[in-house]
Parts: C-alpha cells; sequence; structure tokens
C-alpha cells in the first residue's frame, strides 16, 4: 500500500502576514497527526513562504523583518532552521517582488518561484524516504481579494491562480471530482548530479483565506454572530461532560486524551471548505509582538478584536474543467479549429481546442468557419493599456478589411464570458447585425448563448450540431462600442437604451475591472454571478483570417 505524504504550503506577501491573519490555520495544523515509515508520529510537513522582506519604508527594514519572521514562526511553532533538510521558512529578497502598494507583481515570476520552492521541498522530502510515497501538495494563499485589500496580496492570489493554470493538468478522479495534478523534477542529487529522468507526479490543491470586507464585521459583529455561539456550545460541551464524569463515566473511558478542544478543525463534507478555530489571543499577540518593528497601536487592536485572530475560513480554488486532459478523440467530433501559431513564449490561448469548436459552431457564420483563428491581443502578452488594446483592433481591421472579432474575458474568479461581433473597430458605437451575440460558458463545459431574440436563449456543448440563428431583435440595438474618450469596451444598453438597461457586457481601462448587466438588446442575464461586477484575469480578441484555409 502506498503511504500518503501531505504538504501544507503557505504562500504570503509579507512578514507579518502569518501572524495576522494565518495562525488559527497554523495552529490548527500542528496538532494534526501524521506518521512516517515507521509508523511513528512526527510533526505535519509546514512550510511557509514569504514573497517579500517588507523593505516598503527603507531597503534597511529588509533584513529586520526577515529576522522577525523567523522569530514569529518559531513561537508559532514552524522551526526554520535547516536541521531537517529544506528549511520551513523562507523570505525572499527579490528587487522584482518589492513590496509596496503601488507595486505590480508578475504572475510569471510568481509561478517560477513557488515551482523551485515545491522542487526544493519535494527533493529534501524524498532523499529522508525510501519508501514509494503519494503526495499530496496543499498550498495555502489570500483569495482575490486579498484579505486586507493590499495589491501585493492580490497579487500573489493571481500568481498562484495562475499557477494552478498553467503548470497543473487536471484529471477526473474515481469519485469524478476534478483533481490538479503537478509533475515536479527532483533536484541534483548530494553528488551534484542531476536527476533528468527523476520527476514526481502529486496532487495540489489551492486554499484561500476568505476575505471579510465589512470592517465592522470583522471587528465587532462577527464576536456576537460566530464566536459567541460557539464559546457557549463548547461551554455547555465541557459541563455535560465533566457531569459525565462525576457521574463515574471515567470508569468506562477508553483511557487517552478525552478533554474537549475549543480549539479545531473542521471540514465540509466534500472537503472544499475548511474552519479552523483557535481561542488563543496571547500567542497571536506574542507572534505579531516578534514583529517590533510592525506592532503599532491599530495593529495591537487588531490582534485583539480580528476575526482572523480566532478563525479562519479556507475555501478550495475551483479548478477549471476546461484544463481537463483531453481523451481520445471521437471517431464523430467536429474539425478541430485552426489556429495561427505564436511564438513559444506567448501565453496559453483562454480557450481550449474543444471550446473553439463550440463557440464555431454555436456563434460564428458559416462562412468564418473554415477561417484560421488569429489572437489579435492579448492582456497577459500584449498589456493593460487601451491604446496599445485599440492600435492592435485598428491595424488588424486595416490589414484585412475585415471587424468580426470575438472577445473572451476570463475573471479571477475562473469564469469565462466574452461576445461576438462584426463590427467593434470604431470610436462611436456602431450597430451589430443579428448574429452579434454574448456568451457565457457553463460549469459542465457548454455555452449559453444570448443573441437577442427572446425564448431563444441556446446552450451548446461539444459536438453540438446546432448554430447560432440570426434574427430576433433589429440589428441597430446591438451596439458595440470602443470608446477611447471614455476608455471601454461595451456591447449593447448604456447609449440610448431603455431607461434601466445597462451594458450587456463591459470592460474599463485597464482591464481590470468589468461589468455585465440585463440588456434588452442581447435579452441576457449578468454573465457572472453577484451583483455584475468581476475583476478581469485575463482578455483576448481572436480575428478571423481571410484567404487561408
Amino acid at each position: 500500500m502506498t503511504a500518503e505524504l501531505d504538504i501544507w504550503l503557505l504562500i504570503t506577501a509579507h512578514p507579518d502576514d502569518e501572524s495576522m491573519f494565518f495562525i488559527p490555520t497554523l495552529r490548527n495544523l500542528l496538532c494534526l497527526d501524521y506518521k512516517n515509515d515507521s509508523n511513528d508520529s512526527q510533526k505535519p510537513n509546514i512550510h511557509l513562504l514569504c514573497l517579500s522582506n517588507g523593505d516598503y519604508r527603507d531597503v534597511s527594514d529588509g533584513p529586520v523583518r526577515t529576522k522577525e519572521f523567523y522569530k514569529a514562526c518559531s513561537l508559532i511553532g514552524i522551526d526554520g532552521s535547516k536541521s531537517s533538510g529544506a528549511s520551513s521558512v523562507v523570505v525572499l529578497d527579490d528587487d522584482r517582488l518589492k513590496d509596496g502598494p503601488n507595486e505590480v507583481w508578475n504572475s510569471d515570476l510568481i509561478v517560477d518561484t513557488v515551482l523551485e520552492r515545491l522542487q526544493t521541498i519535494l527533493s529534501s522530502k524524498q532523499q529522508q524516504s525510501t519508501q514509494q510515497q503519494q503526495i499530496n501538495v496543499h498550498i495555502i494563499t489570500f483569495d482575490q481579494g486579498g484579505v486586507s485589500g493590499h495589491p501585493n496580496h492580490v497579487d500573489v492570489f493571481r500568481g498562484i491562480k495562475h499557477f494552478l493554470d498553467e503548470k497543473c493538468h487536471v484529471v477526473r478522479g474515481d469519485d469524478e471530482k476534478l483533481m490538479a495534478r503537478l509533475i515536479l523534477k527532483q533536484q541534483a542529487d548530494t553528488n551534484g548530479q542531476d536527476n533528468n529522468n527523476n520527476h514526481t507526479e502529486v496532487n495540489l490543491r489551492v486554499l484561500t483565506l476568505q476575505t471579510i470586507s465589512n470592517p465592522l464585521y470583522k471587528y465587532f459583529l462577527w464576536i456576537f454572530v460566530e464566536l459567541l455561539p460557539i464559546f457557549l456550545i463548547w461551554l455547555v460541551q465541557v459541563l455535560l461532560y465533566t457531569i459525565y464524569l462525576l457521574l463515574g463515566g471515567f470508569l468506562f473511558s477508553k483511557k487517552g486524551n478525552r478533554s474537549i478542544r475549543f480549539s479545531r478543525m473542521n471540514t465540509t463534507s466534500d472537503g472544499k471548505h475548511l474552519r479552523c478555530r483557535l481561542f488563543d489571543p496571547v500567542l497571536v499577540w506574542m507572534a505579531m509582538a516578534a514583529h517590533s518593528s510592525q506592532f503599532v497601536w491599530y495593529r495591537r487592536l487588531s490582534v485583539l478584536f480580528s476575526r482572523y485572530t480566532y478563525l479562519n475560513d479556507l475555501h478550495e480554488l475551483a479548478i477549471d474543467p476546461t484544463l481537463l486532459s483531453e481523451e481520445e478523440e471521437d471517431e464523430d467530433a467536429l474539425p478541430p479549429v485552426n489556429t495561427i501559431e505564436e511564438d513559444s513564449s506567448s501565453p496559453k490561448f483562454l480557450l481550449s481546442n474543444a471550446q473553439m469548436v463550440v463557440l464555431r459552431e454555436a456563434v460564428l457564420p458559416i462562412g468564418l468557419h473554415h477561417r484560421p483563428w488569429k489572437r489579435i491581443y492579448s492582456l497577459s502578452r500584449d498589456g493593460d493599456s487601451f491604446i496599445s488594446f485599440e492600435k492592435h483592433i485598428t491595424n488588424w481591421n486595416a490589414k484585412f478589411g475585415d471587424s468580426s472579432t470575438l472577445l473572451v474575458v476570463k475573471t479571477t474568479k475562473g469564469e469565462v464570458i466574452g461576445g461576438y461581433a462584426d463590427a467593434i473597430a470604431t470610436s462611436s458605437p456602431r450597430p451589430g447585425t443579428a448574429r452579434s451575440c454574448l456568451f457565457r460558458a457553463e460549469k459542465d463545459g457548454s455555452f449559453t448563448v444570448y443573441d437577442g431574440k427572446q425564448n431563444s436563449l441556446g446552450t451548446f456543448f461539444e459536438g453540438s450540431p446546432h448554430r447560432l440563428k440570426s434574427g430576433g431583435t433589429e440589428g441597430s440595438s446591438k451596439k458595440i462600442l470602443l470608446d477611447s474618450t471614455r476608455r471601454i469596451i461595451a456591447f449593447g444598453g448604456g447609449l440610448g437604451m431603455k431607461s434601466g438597461d445597462g451594458f450587456g457586457l463591459c470592460l474599463e481601462d485597464g482591464f481590470a475591472r468589468g461589468t455585465t448587466a440585463r440588456c434588452e438588446a442581447f435579452c441576457n442575464e449578468p454573465l457572472v454571478e453577484g451583483d455584475g461586477v468581476f475583476d478581469v484575469l485575463d482578455v483576448e480578441v481572436y480575428g478571423f483570417v481571410f484567404g487561408q484555409f
């Protein structure tokens, strides 16, 4: 029977993040019971990676804050020494990952850094054990809100999300659950020889700490809504157990630790949500006090009243089903979409070829079905300048004389939405034809298309023979806007439409955020869940090459 090895890696942005936000998680992980090859109890494999040394105010702060970080980790219970192989605690000092709210951290750099760190940890663990092991890697970090909203925290999330999408392949487990797999290369051995052929496949999941955006709830109301009921239930349990012992229950109870602990880790039945609770504000205070250069008065108050001192809610980052490893193609499958090859350093397409096939059949006019697709613009490749975006579109139209384009947007939550237009190349709103539409990728791999025809919404799956029907509403209502002055790209609504009718899809300058609303022109519902506002992870625009087959 293959043994399992669980590796927990907490990735933060600054020294003191681990003490300010993640102590309930770390302390509960330290209480987990693991066995080594000899079936002896051992400490869990917990590692910390801090991506900057916190030298925002002055370069000299970096070494000081690094020492404080190691001291705080020691108080929490995580040893940063290298006595047991690779150090469990690492602080980076990289000029490309500078601390600061105005600094932008490159996602590819974060991906490479995390991959290198995991390879180092894996090599150390495999040298310590000769037994074949199934390795499970659990990455813990911030969610898309960054917990406190700090831009560096958000960049860490973006980098880890990019890591999950770019470096992992997705398979379906025995229980039909999607699983992310990562292939890691073992580093050079003790003799300095490179293990080029020694690769290990590990299971990977990412857990993100839930952001509490309401400060009143985060520092005050949660005490009455969550902590007080939990504490009262715990007191009742202690009281009942005490009565049980007084009545002679200890004579029948098994030997061992029968204490009822307030601190505990609870997991939902599907394993995707983790709640860690801890009632040890003294420990959190001591850990934060170790960061003496940062322990100002408002952080002292935060230690006492912040929800993160007592409760951590972790949510597993959803796996994009479109990354599912492709199985053997069906003989009756539709022909693939031809794409114009790009430089090897270019980022991967947001759409898989299977998704392109579905959209081709569902959205594009028949005249475009055999045309190769060309990625005109990519946010991750070409940058977030609106002028650059407009230049790429304009040059494309001037070269091919056609403005049929497909806009694809991926949100930070993994949602894929977009629109097709045959007129998205002007600074004044132009009417699209009846073929212009909006679409949304569903979790089951299908696409829902909104073409403006009431009651004609279509859901299209891979291999579906259906195509989008033209007609439905007058084409002039489907306005497509690329506005240089307002720096927006918008589909439908917002310009002379009925009162309350918003843009079906709108991207703002910098492509950092977008909105979606009900739009009469396309008869669509908001394309994303929630209030219709979303954060953008990446944007692509595809054109269709004429004269090539």
